[in-house]
């Protein structure tokens, strides 16, 4: 029988979204671990200098477009004989209303945050199945919860995404494929901070202060670090989880754990 209490790690890796926090922070996760990683994002630039600190291939691309992110997967296996994981990150708020005015942002949340993750994954699985990989989507807490006013898009998004995971997983594992979503809360991100800054203003208070007034009543009483998502992705792209898929593992410091009808009722 395979000795399954030994831990492994997945050595080639496609990390879409990485000039962004999470997604930097995921590749330079798997990189320490000793995978040969591979990164793409629409933002050049960003890849560029994550790739001078780890060493990745970089693979610049629009991450809604299924025939550049095809492309990305070709030249991935190409440079390393396969693929074991896909991690896609990829995400953008895109604010809007429920109104015909707000169906631009309605269309652009869910080729950002659903469609494209759907085409990164979509294009790798015939490699993930080859060797029996896996892949992680990372949604959002929005995605199980109702996201704030403004939302909508992104929230309707990061609820397909979880679905899609988990379609995925039942399609895909009687061929070996694992897929999972993780649902992180706040996380010290340039999209957190941009949500932070308009808090913020509307109310007169610093940042920091925004930050601490929304992770009030979450039990941790913090935002999360990029880091720490991203150990939850290598968590789930190992072999520690090898009888993990399907789920949306949720990482937001306890939040969901909170009745919200009973928040009054704290000092």
């Amino acid at each position: 029988m395979e000795n399954i209490y030994k831990r492994r790690m997945p050595e080639f890796v496609l990390v879409s979204g990485a000039a962004g926090g999470i997604g930097s922070a995921t590749a330079r996760r798997f990189a320490a671990e000793g995978a040969r990683v591979a990164v793409t994002d629409v933002n050049a630039d960003g890849l560029a200098e994550l790739a001078r600190d780890i060493g990745a291939l970089v693979l610049p691309a629009d991450g809604t477009v299924r025939a550049a992110l095809a492309q990305v997967v070709r030249q991935a296996v190409e440079a390393f004989g396969g693929l074991d994981t896909v991690i896609a990150t990829q995400g953008a708020t895109c604010a809007g209303t429920v109104t015909a005015k707000g169906d631009p942002a309605w269309a652009q949340a869910l080729d950002v945050n659903l469609t494209g993750p759907y085409f990164q994954v979509s294009e790798a699985l015939p490699h993930l199945v080859v060797r029996k990989g896996s892949a992680v989507l990372i949604a959002s807490t929005a995605g199980l919860f109702a996201g704030p006013v403004g939302s909508v898009g992104y929230t309707a998004a990061k609820s397909g995404v979880v679905g899609l995971a988990r379609w995925l997983a039942r399609d895909f594992g009687p061929r070996g494929v694992r897929v999972n979503a993780v649902c992180p809360g706040w996380v010290k991100t340039a999209l957190a901070d941009s949500g932070m800054a308009y808090l913020a203003k509307r109310d007169d208070i610093t940042v920091d202060e925004a930050y601490a007034r929304s992770t009030r009543h979450i039990p941790l009483r913090r935002v999360a670090q990029p880091a720490e998502i991203a150990a939850v992705c290598a968590f789930l792209a190992s072999s520690d989880a090898s009888m993990v898929t399907g789920h949306a593992m949720v990482v937001d410091g306890g939040g969901c754990a909170v009745d919200l009808a009973t928040i009054a009722l704290d000092p």
